[in-house]
């Protein structure tokens, strides 16, 4: 929930060639996948406690597979646009990311933490860590133009790993 994640994501997908609008969606994607998911499971949390949910498992996936295809197509050398303004990118990576949040929604809502209140805060913090990440990113692209889609997959697939072996 300390939205670490979605900056370091943000960062990675940054450095693809994203239109300006693609970015702000982006960003803002990430902010509402995980605002919606603590809703979902901040309510779900006041009638049930769960102890197993593989969200963080499913993130794991989608940033290792989205790092694969960035590499792929880094390494042909291939035109990187379509890929990164796919709507994969924009809106499946950061809800694959988000579903982590059910779970930690249902401990709020398990501890009498107020649903709404909750979710627009996390929904806020995680926006803006996503926007400082896609910020930062962007200046990395304008660094090391030739080099920053391969530098994109193989720090989306260095997160997976490091995200799987710290939750496992």
């Amino acid at each position: 929930m300390a939205s670490l994640d979605n900056f370091q994501a943000a960062c990675a997908l940054s450095l693809l060639p994203l239109t300006r609008k693609r970015k702000l969606t982006l960003g803002t994607a990430f902010g509402i996948c995980e605002s919606t998911t603590s809703l979902l499971g901040l309510v779900a949390g006041r009638f049930v406690q769960t102890r197993f949910f593989p969200g963080k498992l499913a993130g794991v996936v989608a940033l290792l597979a989205s790092g694969i295809t960035i590499l792929y197509f880094a390494w042909k050398s291939r035109e990187l646009d379509d890929v990164a303004n796919d709507g994969w990118m924009i809106f499946g990576l950061p809800l694959s990311l988000s579903l982590d949040n059910l779970l930690g929604g249902a401990g709020l809502g398990a501890s009498g933490f107020p649903p709404l209140v909750s979710a627009a805060i996390i929904g806020t913090i995680c926006s803006a860590m996503s926007f400082a990440g896609i910020f930062l990113g962007s200046r990395g692209r304008k660094l090391f133009p030739r080099h920053a889609s391969a530098f994109s997959g193989a720090w989306l697939i260095l997160l997976a790993i490091v995200s799987f072996t710290l939750n496992k």
